[in-house]
């Protein structure tokens, strides 16, 4: 692959005080330069972010985050929190301070600050069967085959010995949305999908690109099967095994060596541990210690 293709996470250079000029919003504390958007309760890659708190019971991980220089808050939550915290801190006040956050979001992406990869894509090394789409910005490694009707978005990284089925789609926005008075409003992605060496993905399979920053990450000799859905933000590590119509939710992590059995389901942000076992049509809703076999809904660990 393209040695000078980046895989820094920060996406965006601009001040702070020229992001509320744009959106017509005003803030308290020292103007900065925001290099991303995300949420306090994610791996946050960016030095200097923009997030929210709605919740006394999460502001104190908010305020732990030191990459959180602007905080989006509601007017008594600020008075919760400490001077220090308020000198920390640039604040945006906010009665609804999730809805102000995305739609700060959303109109900045529409402002088209966010990178476009819009490089013409060399496809050389690549077998392309027929119905196939591969956007403009993929960066394709050697020995490559893409199969019939799937479709490469924009921005994907693909490695060497990479084999993708028939009617998959690779870095697809995910799903996230927010609830408002007239209905749901979903949330566009700016994020990217890296795939490594020597992976193996069935037919119909989807992996979705990050939301904010960085990648959705499938590491080297991972073998996919059919059906299977991979959600915003995952982080799959090298040699796992997902079989047929299994479901990652958002931001969870696979260590290395996972196998998950048919029809399994993993939680939003769980960590899988090394050379764990998740059997069939099982439901896991927390964190799984390394070399476990788990089973049942919720999944319960018998390896013990």
């Amino acid at each position: 692959m393209d040695g000078s293709l980046s895989l820094s996470a920060s996406l965006i250079k601009i001040k702070l005080s020229d992001i509320c000029a744009i959106l017509g919003c005003e803030y308290m504390g020292e103007d900065f330069l925001v290099d991303g958007f995300n949420l306090s309760n994610r791996k946050i890659e960016s030095q200097c972010v923009i997030s929210y708190c709605e919740s006394i019971k999460y502001l104190k991980y908010t305020c732990q985050n030191s990459k959180i220089k602007a905080l989006i808050i509601s007017p008594e939550l600020y008075h919760s929190l400490s001077q220090d915290d308020k000198k920390r801190f640039s604040i945006i006040l906010s009665q609804h301070p999730e809805q102000t956050f995305y739609k700060l979001f959303i109109q900045l992406v529409s402002t088209g600050i966010y990178p476009k990869y819009d490089w013409k894509t060399e496809t050389e090394d690549v077998i392309i069967e027929s119905g196939a789409v591969i956007e403009s910005g993929v960066v394709f490694g050697k020995n490559v085959v893409i199969g019939h009707n799937s479709i490469i978005k924009s921005g994907s990284i693909i490695g060497n010995n990479v084999t993708i089925g028939c009617c998959s789609v690779i870095g697809g926005d995910g799903f996230q949305l927010i609830k408002e008075v007239d209905g749901n409003m979903c949330i566009p992605h700016v994020g990217r999908v890296f795939i490594g060496d020597n992976v193996s993905i069935g037919d119909n399979t989807t992996v979705s690109k990050s939301l904010f920053e960085g990648f959705t990450w499938i590491g080297k000799s991972t073998k996919i099967d059919n059906h299977v859905h991979i959600a915003h933000n995952c982080i799959i590590a090298d040699n796992c095994v997902l079989t047929a119509n299994c479901v990652l939710f958002g931001s969870c992590e696979l260590k290395q060596n996972v196998w998950i059995a048919p029809h399994s389901t993993i939680m939003n942000r769980v960590v899988v541990g090394e050379n764990s076992f998740i059997g069939a049509a099982s439901f896991v809703i927390k964190n799984v210690k390394p070399g476990s076999k788990m089973f049942g809904v919720p999944a319960q660990n018998i390896n013990i």
